[in-house]
């Protein structure tokens, strides 16, 4: 039976790491660890972490100084993870479905998958409501990866804390490798191309937004430099020639595409006219083409006029784009 490494990693979460823990602890696979790095936090975590290192499927470990994020997330799959197998799981996130290893594992021995992913719910915890996008709602249970790299420029999503992926050949391909804001992606695109993937169509864990979430908190250097996630999978596939090059960029071109749209409307809705500037003249150097795309494009148009209305915005994300969590969000960057 394949092992699997539930790798928490966090940073002065002492009053959610308990939860994170016992989610964890709950999942009925028989082989598994729970591996906490604690990032050299300031508060009592070492305190909370001390009632469950008596289980002998938790390893707790602290590092000697802040590595940061991503340096955090690197230890924690490479050195201090030793499953088959891995998820990676934020302090202050939790699983909601206990069976959800043991299916994800099942459907890996059974189909040879590389990556099972599922559906999770975002949790605003300010006025403590739960939002369950409709995103991958789709997707077929067995999947080729490359199919999914190809088409996941149409709005699919790859919730790290679902992502039961192959540890080994997540660290020969370089995974957090990136100091960029989707580093998870990026390893992940990789990770898919000439594989297999499974899906499973349902909530299984919660990612807990209060407005001090990395993602929510964005300046103009980090937006411009996480086009890092789209660039080095491209060049992953070219250099290994998963596909013809004019479908590689055609499918870079689609991605930066959707990311742009994303951002620029995120600067807009916040009445960020400088940021929303800033990356519109980097797109016109950096790829003009698809800053044209975006410029002319009617729908990203109508969108730009219909922001202006809250109402409207809410009503088009919720139920047409099916990503309610993305206007949510500016609840929480609005009360910061």
């Amino acid at each position: 039976m394949k092992k699997v490494s539930i790798a928490i990693t966090a940073y002065n979460q002492a009053h959610y790491i308990g939860q994170a823990v016992e989610s964890a602890l709950a999942q009925d696979y028989p082989n598994l660890e729970v591996v906490v790095s604690d990032n050299h936090s300031t508060d009592p975590i070492q305190e909370v972490m001390a009632r469950y290192t008596s289980d002998p499927r938790v390893k707790y470990f602290r590092n000697e100084t802040n590595l940061g994020m991503i340096g955090n997330f690197r230890k924690a799959l490479y050195e201090y993870s030793t499953g088959d197998y891995a998820l990676h799981l934020d302090g202050d996130d939790y699983f909601t479905d206990p069976g959800y290893i043991r299916t994800a594992m099942d459907l890996i021995d059974r189909q040879g998958l590389t990556l099972v992913f599922a559906r999770s719910k975002s949790l605003y915890e300010k006025d403590n409501v739960f939002i369950e996008d409709k995103v991958n709602s789709d997707l077929q249970e067995v999947m080729d990866g490359n199919w999914l790299f190809l088409n996941f420029y149409k709005g699919y999503s790859l919730p790290t804390l679902t992502a039961v992926h192959d540890r080994p050949y997540a660290m020969e391909i370089g995974f957090f490798e990136k100091n960029i804001r989707s580093t998870d992606w990026e390893g992940f695109l990789k990770l898919i191309i000439g594989k297999k993937v499974g899906f499973v169509n349902r909530f299984v864990s919660v990612w807990r937004r209060h407005g001090m979430n990395y993602t929510l908190n964005q300046d103009l250097d980090k937006i411009l430099s996480n086009v890092e996630f789209v660039d080095s999978p491209y060049r992953f596939a070219l250099s290994i020639q998963a596909f013809p090059q004019d479908v590689l960029d055609l499918w870079r071109r689609r991605m930066l595409k959707r990311y742009f749209v994303q951002v620029l409307l995120r600067a807009a809705i916040t009445k960020n006219r400088r940021q929303e500037q800033g990356i519109a003249d980097f797109l016109v150097k950096y790829d003009k083409a698809v800053y044209d795309s975006i410029r002319m494009d009617p729908r990203f148009i109508v969108m730009k006029m219909v922001i202006r209305n809250r109402r409207m915005t809410y009503f088009i994300f919720k139920h047409i784009l099916k990503q309610e969590s993305f206007i949510k969000d500016f609840e929480y960057i609005h009360c910061d």
